[in-house]
């Protein structure tokens, strides 16, 4: 099977292969950038033809697509995360790249459950995007005249505070997306309304910046899935993560049974199962410092609450 290293590229010319959770060793490439080179989890993934995340144009996920994949691609923006996952579901496109979790708003829910109730998908890869959430008008807008401010559910849960500060009687309304919210504010010739995403899209629409990371949050993150329609089967990935559909009393149980032998808890998110009042579908994120052995993930298999979902390297942007 023909396969790439997928390469990232930051603003300070810093290239960056795709690698695993483990330890990285700097080695300088003959252009005098520095390249990141991994352990021997380094991933390799297919020569990609088509990746479909959350658009429009401009969105923080297109932004962590990008990161992940390169430029050279074809992406294809959608509507929504669930028609993102059914077009990797269908085989239109190779992958997908879906929101997880941000680190002041939270388990993004809407897609995790988007996520669980698609079949025939797997997690193969994770992205870790900085996000520095800027509010956007038409040229010339007057901050003390906006009364509507247009952003996707996380763009506002993250700007709340400078919201409260600073544009405390404007109406907050969600969109689809961030970019979604910038295209409307540049469609709609209101001078009163502004939208918050990312800085890019400022440009892309032909905004002006009113207000740089209103997020006020320098650690602010957002973690990204990558999705196939099949798991990786390589071991020595850093990254796994599994669902139990569960009681919640069984869970304790469950981790218990799980973290064992170096394998340690990143994170669990629920989600209501749908059968019974403190029944849940847990996301359950787990790492070990060297990679996942064969062995491990059999062990894991056997145990009869967990669902795998895939196994995964994690880059940080």
């Amino acid at each position: 099977m023909k396969t790439k290293i997928i390469a990232i590229t930051l603003a300070a010319i810093l290239t960056t292969p795709l690698v695993g959770c483990g330890a990285q060793q700097e080695a300088p490439a003959a252009d005098g950038t520095t390249t990141i080179e991994a352990p021997a989890a380094t991933a390799e993934i297919e020569d990609v033809t088509t990746v479909a995340y959350l658009g429009p144009e401009g969105t923080y996920t297109e932004e962590a697509t990008k990161a992940f994949f390169g430029n050279d691609d074809q992406l294809l923006p959608q509507a929504t995360v669930a028609d993102a996952l059914a077009l990797v579901a269908n085989g239109t496109a190779t992958y997908a790249v879906v929101p997880q979790e941000n680190t002041l708003g939270g388990p993004v829910t809407d897609y995790i459950d988007a996520l669980l109730a698609t079949d025939g998908v797997a997690v193969v890869g994770e992205v870790v995007l900085p996000i520095r959430q800027t509010l956007m008008g038409l040229p010339g807008t007057d901050l003390s005249q906006v009364t509507r401010v247009l952003s996707h559910k996380q763009g506002l849960a993250q700007s709340a505070a400078w919201l409260d500060e600073n544009l405390p009687d404007a109406q907050r309304i969600e969109a689809a997306s961030t970019a979604a919210a910038a295209l409307e504010v540049a469609d709609g010739a209101d001078p009163t309304t502004v939208a918050i995403a990312a800085p890019g899209a400022a440009d892309l629409y032909g905004l002006e910046v009113l207000q740089a990371n209103v997020s006020q949050c320098e650690a602010n993150q957002t973690r990204f899935y990558v999705v196939a329609r099949e798991a990786n089967e390589l071991e020595g990935y850093g990254c796994a993560v599994y669902v139990a559909d569960i009681a919640a009393g069984e869970l304790p149980g469950v981790l218990e049974e799980v973290c064992t032998g170096g394998t340690e808890l990143a994170c669990v998110h629920d989600r209501p199962e749908g059968s019974a009042l403190g029944t849940y579908r847990y996301v359950i994120e787990l790492e070990r410092a060297d990679g996942f052995t064969d062995e491990e993930l059999a062990r894991l298999e056997g145990i009869g609450q967990l669902a795998y979902l895939g196994c995964y390297a994690r880059v940080e942007v």
